[in-house]
């Protein structure tokens, strides 16, 4: 998949000739699968997303050095959302000014995931992807194989709406599941008047309840799963990656920023309640009285200098949606941050006011530069 044709600098700042993710050679019109890793399915499929998505991949990791793109690269294949995360955090400050380094060796010792060399300053960046609502990822891998097994006994010219499915784990056994779902679905493809049907069976580990729609989709035969239920912690998995990053970066001797992708999870009240703390109101009689703030955050604790001169939010990042970071800056770093970084949106906590104070984004075409990828 990686292409052995030297790497060199072109005057607009790309590496020329290397295309690390080349088209496929096969016909492939399909979609990706459940479960399959996004580098697989970049790798085999022909229809225009995948087209879009290596397109994307091979312009921006142009724009780094020959070693750092192999870097990428390989840990693409590894940690696949974790590294686009940092390829995507590399481009934006290097459209913000930045001289780039993948995890480079510093004088101190450490390898920072980034160190980002402004004209007026250097910061480190740390980057970090927190596995957010765990309880999606666990509950979407024991369903798979089942929603798998109904899509491939789905008959040609039904889309089958998955309402709800028994309690079957891993290491269970799905023989009974699949005997049932192969006899709900032993039916014939619809005629032009056939309306839609619901199948409901009873089994040992639960109820498996089917609802078929006569019509031809280009995604394949299943059109809807049961939602997850689940409760959000996005607020807390954001303060747990401020712990958990502080011990790697602590006596830095350039200002650190701790950029954090939540993975198109929660929004900027989650990094405003990890970091500085919450609103509430106090009521009489059923009447508001008086609105409060609680400043509990992680930057709200502690004293002295702190390890963080501020956190870069980013709540959604994708080749295909990516929002703008937002700088949440420490009350207590007393040290100053490139003049680049500081034309992103701010936000900073005022103990004086109690409240959290913003200053607006004086870049708004940094996105656009980055060319998605199409929805």
């Amino acid at each position: 998949m990686v292409s052995d044709l030297p790497s060199e600098r072109s005057d607009t700042g790309h590496t020329a000739c290397r295309i690390w993710f080349p088209e496929p050679a096969a016909q492939d019109d399909t979609y990706i699968n459940r479960g399959e890793h996004k580098w697989d399915w970049l790798a085999r499929s022909t229809v225009p997303k995948a087209g879009d998505y290596r397109r994307f991949l091979n312009e921006h990791l142009a724009y780094l050095s020959a070693h750092d793109q192999q870097k990428l690269v390989h840990d693409l294949h590894e940690r696949w959302d974790s590294a686009f995360f940092e390829l995507v955090l590399a481009r934006i400050l290097q459209e913000l000014g930045a001289a780039i380094e993948i995890e480079p060796i510093t004088s101190d010792g450490k390898h920072p995931d980034l160190l980002a060399r402004f004209p007026d300053a250097t910061v480190v960046v740390e980057a970090t992807t927190p596995v957010i609502n765990r309880v999606v990822g666990e509950e979407t891998i024991r369903r798979a194989p089942l929603l798998d097994f109904i899509e491939s006994k789905v008959p040609e010219g039904w889309v089958v709406y998955v309402c709800e499915l028994p309690n079957i784990g891993p290491m269970d056994s799905q023989k009974e599941f699949r005997r049932v779902v192969t006899r709900l679905l032993d039916i014939r493809p619809p005629d032009r008047d056939d309306t839609d049907q619901e199948l409901i069976a009873k089994l040992s580990t639960g109820t498996i309840y089917l609802n078929l729609i006569p019509c031809r989709w280009e995604h394949g035969r299943l059109g809807w799963e049961p939602p997850v239920m689940y409760w959000d912690n996005t607020s807390q998995r954001i303060r747990h990656a401020i712990q958990k990053k502080r011990r790697q970066v602590r006596n830095t001797k350039v200002p650190v920023l701790l950029a954090i992708d939540t993975s198109n999870n929660g929004d900027l009240g989650d990094f405003d309640r990890a970091l500085f703390g919450y609103t509430y109101d106090l009521h009489d009689h059923g009447k508001t009285v008086e609105i409060c703030f609680n400043p509990d955050g992680e930057f709200n604790k502690g004293y002295g200098e702190p390890t963080y001169a501020g956190v870069l939010a980013c709540p959604r990042v994708s080749s295909v949606m990516c929002s703008m970071p937002v700088l949440y800056r420490h009350p207590r770093f007393s040290g100053d941050l490139p003049a680049a970084i500081l034309q992103l949106e701010q936000r900073i906590y005022s103990s004086e006011t109690r409240e959290i104070q913003g200053e607006p984004c004086r870049v708004p075409d940094l996105i656009q530069r980055l060319n998605l990828v199409n929805a």
